[in-house]
C-alpha cells in the first residue's frame, strides 16, 4: 500500500517537445516527501536521457514546480513504469511508479504483475494495493505490492510455577504506609494436593517464505521439564501436585517440598513465622519475633525473649533465655538444656538440666535432671510430677512447686473465679436499678420512651449475666471436685530441697522450714508430707 498521510510527493514528469526533451518537477504537497535529486538521475540514467547533472539537482532541492530542459533530443513518448527493491529481510517487495510523458502508455494490473514476475517475485501481489494505485495514483511514492509468507515462530517449552519463587522476602506495607518488617511472608506453605507447577510443552514453529519463495526456517525450539523432589508427585498431563501439608521452595530448578520447614534462624530475615508442618531452625529464634507452627520447633540454637507456639513438640539444643519476655506454648512436650527468665506451658512433658526464674506448667511431669538439676525462682506446675536435684536455693529465691492438678484447669479455675466475682460486682450495681424502675411502674408511674427502653435493654444485660455466672458456678463445682479427687502426685527431690520453698499438692500446702535432701513430698488428708525416696 502507498504511504500514509495527507498530501503527496513531490515527483517529476518527462515532457517531449520538438527543440528537445525536458523534465518537469512538481512539489510535495500537504505532508508529502519533497523530491530527491538521486531518484531522477537514476530513472534518466535507466532511460538513457542525457542531461546536466549539476542542473538537475540544483532545480531538484528546491521542492517547486519548474521545467527544465535536459537536451535538445527528440525522444519518442515515455510509457508510465514502475521500479521495486525489498525490505532488509526480503519480505516485502516495495514499487515506485513514474508517470508517462505525454503519448505514453499506461501501466495495467496484468503490466505490473507480469514486472513483479519477471523480477522472480514469486510471492502473491497484492491485488488490492495496486488498485489503489490505479484509483489514486501517487508517482514517487513507495507502494508495497507484494509480502512473503512469514514464518509462525516457535514456542519453548516453560514451567508455570503456582507459588511464589522469589526468595527473597518481602516486608508487608500497612494500610497507614508504615512497614512490617515481622510479616516478611518469607514461608512458602502448601498442602496436600495443591497444584505447585505446570509445564507448558514446546510447540514447533511453521517455515515460511521470503518474496523470491525462498523458505525460511523457524527458530528451534526447547523443552522443558519439571523437576521435583519427594514430597510431590507429577502427573502424565505434567502438573505437580504437593503429596504433604509442609513448604515449597524452588532451589536450582528444582521444586523441593517437606513437612519440615528449614530456616538458618528466625530474625530480620525471615519476619515471624506462621507455618502448618514442623520447623527446623538453624541457629536461634532472636528476641522480637512470633513463631507459630502447627506441628514440632526443633531449635539447635537457643530461643531469645520471642513468643513460640508449636502444636507438637518444642525442643532447643541450647536452651531458652526468655529474658522475662519469652513465652513457649506446646500441645506435646518441650525439651530444653536449661529455662532461663521464661513462661514455658507443655501439654506433656517439661524436661531440662535447670530452670531459673520462671514459670513453667506441665499437663504430665516436669523433670529437672543433669549435673545441676536445679528449679530455683519462679513458679514450677505440674499435673502429676516435678522431679528435680535441687529445688530453691540457699539465696532464698522465691520458688514454688505444684503438683496434683492440671495447671491448665488451674489458670481456668483462676479465670472463672475473677470472672465470677466481677459479674456478681455488676450485678450489685445494676440490679437495684432495674428493681426501683419496677417498683415505679407497678405504681402506676409512667416512664419516657427512652427511659424505658434504656432499662429494657438493662434487663436483657442483666439476665444473660446471670446466665453467665450460673454457667460458670457448674464449672468451677466441677473442677473443685477434679482438685479433690484422689491422684498420686508428687515432688521428688534427688538432691536437696531448701527452706523457704512453696510446695503446693492438689489445694494443700508446705512451705519448708529447713532443708530436706533425697525425699519425695505427697498429699496425704489435707496436708503435705515429707517421705523418703
Amino acid at each position: 500500500m502507498a504511504e500514509s498521510g495527507l498530501g503527496r510527493n513531490g515527483y517529476f514528469q518527462i515532457e517531449t517537445r520538438p527543440d528537445g526533451t525536458y523534465l518537469h518537477f512538481y512539489p510535495a504537497v500537504g505532508d508529502g516527501v519533497p523530491l530527491e535529486s538521486r531518484e531522477v538521475e537514476d530513472y534518466l540514467a535507466l532511460k538513457r536521457i542525457s542531461f546536466d547533472r549539476i542542473a538537475v539537482k540544483a532545480e531538484a532541492v528546491k521542492n517547486e514546480e519548474s521545467v527544465i530542459r535536459l537536451n535538445t533530443e527528440k525522444i519518442r513518448p515515455v510509457d508510465e513504469m514502475m521500479t521495486f527493491s525489498t525490505s532488509d529481510d526480503l519480505m516485502e517487495v516495495i514499487c515506485r511508479f513514474y508517470p508517462p510523458s505525454e503519448g505514453g502508455g499506461m501501466m495495467t494490473p496484468d503490466e505490473i504483475k507480469k514486472d513483479l514476475q519477471y523480477n522472480q517475485i514469486t510471492a502473491e501481489p497484492d491485488d488490492e494495493a495496486i488498485e489503489q494505485f490505479l484509483i489514486d495514483k501517487k508517482y514517487c511514492t513507495d507502494y508495497v505490492l507484494a509480502k512473503g509468507e512469514p514464518v509462525t515462530p516457535g514456542v519453548d517449552g516453560y514451567v508455570e510455577y503456582m507459588f511464589e519463587t522469589d526468595p527473597v522476602a518481602r516486608p508487608k506495607t500497612n494500610e497507614d504506609g508504615s512497614v512490617d518488617f515481622h510479616a516478611l511472608n518469607s514461608v512458602r506453605a502448601c498442602t496436600e494436593g495443591q497444584v505447585l507447577a505446570k509445564l507448558h510443552k514446546e510447540v514447533p514453529g511453521s517455515p515460511g517464505k521470503n518474496v523470491f519463495g525462498e523458505m525460511i526456517m523457524p527458530n528451534n525450539v526447547k523443552p522443558a521439564s519439571i523437576r521435583h523432589s519427594k514430597g510431590s508427585t507429577l502427573s502424565e498431563e505434567g502438573v505437580l501436585t504437593a503429596d504433604v501439608n509442609g513448604h515449597v521452595s524452588l532451589t536450582d530448578g528444582m521444586v523441593f517440598v517437606s513437612s519440615v520447614l528449614e530456616l538458618k534462624d528466625v530474625d530480620v530475615a525471615t519476619g515471624d513465622i506462621n507455618y502448618d508442618g514442623n520447623l527446623l531452625v538453624d541457629g536461634n529464634i532472636t528476641t522480637g519475633y512470633k513463631v507459630n507452627v502447627t506441628g514440632d520447633i526443633e531449635v539447635r540454637g537457643v530461643i531469645e525473649a520471642a513468643e513460640v507456639t508449636a502444636g507438637g513438640q518444642v525442643t532447643v539444643a541450647k536452651g531458652i533465655n526468655g529474658m522475662e519476655k519469652g513465652k513457649i506454648k506446646a500441645g506435646h512436650s518441650v525439651i530444653a538444656k536449661y529455662i532461663n527468665s521464661a513462661e514455658v506451658e507443655s501439654g506433656g512433658l517439661i524436661q531440662s538440666e535447670l530452670v531459673l526464674n520462671s514459670k513453667i506448667s506441665a499437663k504430665d511431669s516436669i523433670v529437672v535432671q543433669g549435673r545441676k538439676g536445679f528449679i530455683t525462682g519462679g513458679v514450677a506446675r505440674a499435673g502429676n510430677k516435678i522431679e528435680a536435684k535441687t529445688i530453691g536455693s540457699d539465696m532464698g529465691a522465691p520458688t514454688s512447686v505444684e503438683v496434683g492438678v492440671d495447671p491448665a484447669l488451674k489458670i481456668k479455675r483462676t479465670k472463672l473465679i475473677k470472672e465470677n466475682e466481677e459479674l456478681r460486682a455488676t450485678l450489685a450495681r445494676t440490679e437495684p436499678v432495674l428493681l426501683a424502675t419496677v417498683d415505679r411502674l407497678k405504681r402506676g408511674d409512667k416512664l419516657p420512651p427512652d427511659q424505658l427502653l434504656k432499662m429494657q435493654e438493662l434487663n436483657k444485660v442483666i439476665q444473660s449475666q446471670k446466665a453467665t455466672l450460673q454457667k460458670n458456678t457448674a464449672e468451677l463445682e466441677e473442677l473443685e471436685m477434679a482438685f479433690d479427687s484422689e491422684t498420686i502426685a508428687e515432688v521428688v527431690v534427688l538432691g536437696e530441697a531448701y527452706a523457704g520453698t512453696h510446695i503446693i499438692v492438689s489445694d494443700a500446702n508446705l512451705t519448708l522450714k529447713k532443708d530436706y535432701h533425697y525425699c519425695r513430698f505427697r498429699r496425704e488428708g489435707a496436708d503435705v508430707k515429707m517421705m523418703g525416696i
